[in-house]
């Protein structure tokens, strides 16, 4: 799961940034691209400890595969040129780090607190009626 969310979290942020690249037409040497790896894993959006471990091991088994996946968006005779980096499709067919559907930690940390949010919203409701009657 950890190596999931390490996926999610450094291919959205590198998608973003393949993109604008693409779009002003300009292409990282391969020394920038792996400095760019490299601090991928300070992101705070990796859980402390076993998520920014989990990042790292992710980038050193994936590290070729994350340059490949790069670089094509900056061939132009690569079917993928100038196409966006699909996370997804990324973490689960190319990594196999997700299973088809899984939802990262992260995932399931955002949805816990949007439950707890509306849960204590409905119980204030619930007490505000009480009072109005």
């Amino acid at each position: 799961m950890l190596a999931c969310d390490a996926c999610r979290i450094v291919m959205e942020k590198l998608a973003k940034d393949v993109r604008y690249l693409s779009e002003v037409q300009k292409v990282w040497p391969d020394s920038v691209l792996d400095e760019r790896l490299a601090v991928s894993c300070n992101d705070p959006q990796h859980p402390s400890g076993s998520g920014t471990e989990a990042c790292q091991l992710f980038i050193a088994d994936h590290a070729k595969l994350i340059k490949l996946e790069a670089n094509a968006r900056w061939d132009e005779d690569s079917e993928e040129f100038e196409e966006d980096i699909n996370v997804a499709e990324f973490c689960e067919e190319k990594a196999r780090v997700c299973g088809e559907n899984e939802k990262g930690l992260n995932h399931m940390i955002g949805e816990a607190n949007r439950k707890e949010k509306a849960l204590k919203e409905e119980k204030e409701e619930k007490e505000r009626a009480k009072k109005g009657r």
